[in-house]
């Protein structure tokens, strides 16, 4: 037999759901805030690691004048 849920017992079920949808967005939003704060107190901004890897791969040229 199926089970047939009233109105007012979904309705609550959906707004429980939405209040904890929200606690869940605030605190996500002040994990962003704090890592985004960290970096900032850490100095230079982190690069992609594209960048990264384009940087490693690619020679100054500072540092091809200095090995002649």
């Amino acid at each position: 037999m199926a089970k047939v849920l009233k109105f007012k017992d979904v309705n609550s079920d959906v707004e429980h759901r939405m209040k904890e949808f929200e606690k869940l967005r605030v605190k996500f939003k002040a994990e962003v805030k704090k890592a985004e704060a960290k970096r900032a107190a850490a100095g230079k901004p982190s690069k992609g690691i594209f960048k990264s890897i384009t940087e490693f791969f690619t020679d100054s040229p500072a540092n091809a004048v200095a090995k002649r």
